[in-house]
């Protein structure tokens, strides 16, 4: 089976969007298929996250190409954030004649044209989405309910962590709240901010640890103002930082609104940790409140109160950390997503093929 893959990415940033292309490409290539990504633009950035990604990667073809170009069996567009993207991969499946799929991956909340990207799950032959508040949105839309597949979210963490050296090197001895992502007002970091006073109080030795690359145009400012050696702000670090930051915390808080499904959450349990979130679309679904993480309002008091309850209780922290790590086990492995996905591009082909044979 032949897979195109259409995603841009977010050089120099890691989003969950991305991350999710990547792991699904390269597990699929692992399974035998023959796959490929075709960038959603040509410019430096691309570049450099095409030759980031373990799979063939190649310039989305030209119409006067197609014709001279293997032609595939699938094309899978990503990232509802990018519209124009999804866009390009319909034209592609569409001018080759084969099925497409969609991976919304963003919240609507963060698309840039809602109704091209609508358009473009409407046109899908498949549409995987990670919960099913996101499933009832877009049937909801006037999205075949029939395109609609249900998948999980699964960590990657290929970095081999050392947290004793994370701690040392950033001087941290105390309780360590971890923020992974993006900073943007959306995935909560000002929150995350503003709370860290009323945290101080409880516990005075917190170290707050933002890791992530600045996306807000006022950031700088906004670590300006609640500039203390207790905040550490780092920007992008490697997979080695990375997984030893998510080792070395107690919890990681990430309070967003904006969201479908964090891949931190992840990667989180993954570790062990338990996680603070807050209100979006499905939330409830992705984070058991009380048994593997907390949601609460996204306002610094609750965020504040959710932190200190998880640092003032070592044991409730532990055991939902183990809670979370047992569901990433059970149901939340890159391996279920991809034998799902699999499943679905397998009825897609069948499908094609018996619609060619019948013509």
């Amino acid at each position: 089976m032949r897979v195109r893959y259409v995603h841009r990415g977010y050089f120099p940033a890691r989003a969950g969007a991305e991350l999710m292309m990547q792991y699904l490409a390269e597990g699929m290539a692992r399974r035998g298929l023959d796959v490929r990504l075709h960038a959603g633009r040509l410019d430096e950035d691309s570049a450099r996250f095409m030759a980031g990604v373990g799979v063939r990667t190649e310039p989305l073809p030209r119409a006067a190409d197609l014709a001279g170009a293997d032609r595939p069996d699938v094309v899978h567009a990503f990232d509802a954030f990018h519209p124009e993207d999804l866009r390009a991969g319909l034209e592609l499946a569409r001018a080759w004649d084969v099925p497409f799929a969609v991976t919304p991956a963003s919240a609507p909340g963060v698309w840039p044209d809602r109704e091209a990207v609508l358009d473009a799950c409407r046109a899908a032959d498949a549409v995987f989405v990670l919960t099913g508040a996101e499933r009832d949105m877009l049937a909801g839309e006037g999205v075949r309910p029939e395109s609609l597949h249900l998948v999980a979210q699964g960590p990657h963490l290929p970095g081999t962590p050392d947290p004793e050296r994370f701690r040392r090197a950033h001087g941290i001895t105390g309780p360590m709240v971890l923020f992974l992502g993006r900073k943007m007002r959306s995935k909560g970091y000002t929150v995350l901010l503003e709370a860290a006073r009323a945290i101080w109080e409880r516990h005075p030795e917190t170290r707050l640890v933002f890791v992530g690359p600045r996306w807000d145009e006022d950031c700088l400012e906004q670590f300006a103002a609640h500039a203390d050696p207790r905040v550490i702000e780092l920007g992008l670090v490697d997979e080695d930082d990375k997984h030893s930051a998510l080792e070395a915390c107690d919890l990681v808080c990430l309070p967003s609104t904006v969201d479908v499904f964090p891949l931190v959450y992840a990667e989180a349990w993954a570790c062990s940790k338990p996680v603070i979130g807050s209100d979006f679309a499905g939330s409830e679904e992705v984070v058991r409140h009380g048994r593997d993480g907390l949601l609460v309002a996204a306002a610094p008091g609750p965020v504040a109160g959710a932190v200190v309850r998880l640092l003032d209780d070592p044991a409730e922290r532990i055991r939902m950390g183990q809670q979370g790590n047992e569901k990433l086990r059970r149901e939340l492995t890159w391996d279920a997503v991809t034998d799902r996905v699999h499943e679905v591009y397998t009825a897609l082909v069948s499908a094609q093929r018996h619609k060619e044979g019948a013509r």
